[in-house]
């Protein structure tokens, strides 16, 4: 007896701490749920939140950038560089005083899709008084791209600034010379004193594969003697010459045009350009000339994929419609860099300008 009636005194302060709850009917709320019971019927049940669908989308969709219209995307950086239609007009080199020059330099014609451009250089020999040329192709370097860094690393790696001018600086041929190649040469195999020979761009075809360019060929101090037609392939990768034109024009005024001697005068066959949208189709203008009297030859057409030539019309007031798929460059001024801003010493004790230099010294 004496034991049990020690057990009933060691449990009788664990049935003190037991018997509120009981009594409570299990009501009260747990330590878990946080809220007293009183305070239950001023509860708002909240609606779950609903789940964020992640955005899946390749980094690749904005490269350079992690948004469209991030100042840091390539595309979004202002290039201060203008590009107009080339072929609006008939181009024809400036060779004025070329005896004097000796040395003439085409414009650079971009492609339709601007990664790469064309040009000729036009050179006199005054010891030969012979006139020779060269058409080079020079690919665009790829825009330089800044290596990336953590923002804590930004003070250990700064990134320099860019130059706007070196956006122009990559369809100047003087700062490209490395980079091009040459297409073709005329005039470097013979010495033949008081010959010219030139070469001018006359435009690129629609997917920018082919590119159009005449040479010209005569006598200095006398006029021209003949042109040539010739087109770069890039899937071929070589220029070819193309004389069944001649040859076409030739046959249709000995046989059926007043000219049967026309092997024995000057004429002339100007290249207008590509056909809109076509890559193999070319319109082109023709005169045969002597010292008294010129004769247009009419408009045709040339298909270099079928070889197959068509005269269109003998009237030269009707402008053929023609493409102008290359683009001439041009620099836009740049605007002056802003002020840097001024240093704490500046501010506190003020700047002051060298009078030799010229310069804001601290």
């Amino acid at each position: 007896m004496r034991r049990l009636f020690a057990i009933l005194l060691l449990l009788l302060p664990c049935l003190a701490m037991v018997w509120p709850v009981l009594a409570d009917g299990g009501n009260r709320m747990t330590y878990e749920e946080g809220i007293e019971p009183r305070h239950r019927e001023n509860v708002i049940p909240l609606s779950p939140i609903p789940p964020v669908t992640p955005d899946t989308r390749p980094s690749t969709a904005y490269p350079g950038s992690s948004s469209p219209l991030s100042v840091d995307n390539p595309a979004n950086a202002r290039n201060y560089v203008r590009f107009e239609p080339y072929n609006t007009h008939p181009r024809e080199l400036d060779l004025w005083n070329l005896e004097g020059r000796r040395f003439v330099r085409s414009p650079s014609v971009l492609s339709p899709d601007k990664s790469r451009f064309a040009y000729s250089e036009i050179l006199y020999m005054p010891n030969m008084r012979q006139t020779i040329a060269r058409m080079y192709l020079v690919s665009t370097p790829p825009p330089t791209q800044q290596q990336e860094h953590l923002p804590s690393e930004e003070v250990l790696y700064p990134q320099p600034e860019p130059d706007p001018a070196r956006n122009f600086d990559s369809y100047n041929p003087d700062k490209t010379l490395k980079l091009r190649q040459t297409l073709v040469s005329v005039g470097y195999d013979k010495v033949k004193p008081f010959e010219f020979k030139t070469l001018t761009i006359v435009d690129w075809s629609a997917s920018g594969q082919r590119m159009l360019f005449k040479q010209r060929s005569g006598v200095l101090h006398v006029g021209l003697r003949t042109s040539d037609i010739l087109v770069y392939d890039e899937g071929r990768g070589a220029v070819a010459i193309y004389p069944e034109i001649h040859r076409a024009v030739t046959h249709y005024w000995q046989n059926r045009g007043n000219l049967p001697h026309i092997e024995q005068i000057n004429w002339d066959i100007q290249p207008l350009g590509w056909e809109p949208g076509s890559d193999s189709l070319v319109l082109l203008k023709a005169w045969a000339y002597d010292k008294h009297e010129k004769k247009f030859l009419g408009i045709w057409r040339y298909d270099f994929d079928a070889e197959r030539t068509e005269l269109l019309t003998m009237d030269d007031t009707v402008p053929p419609t023609v493409a102008a798929n290359g683009w001439l460059p041009s620099a836009l001024p740049v605007p002056p860099k802003p002020d840097p801003k001024p240093t704490v010493r500046q501010k506190m004790f003020g700047s002051s300008k060298s009078k030799a230099t010229g310069k804001t010294s601290p």
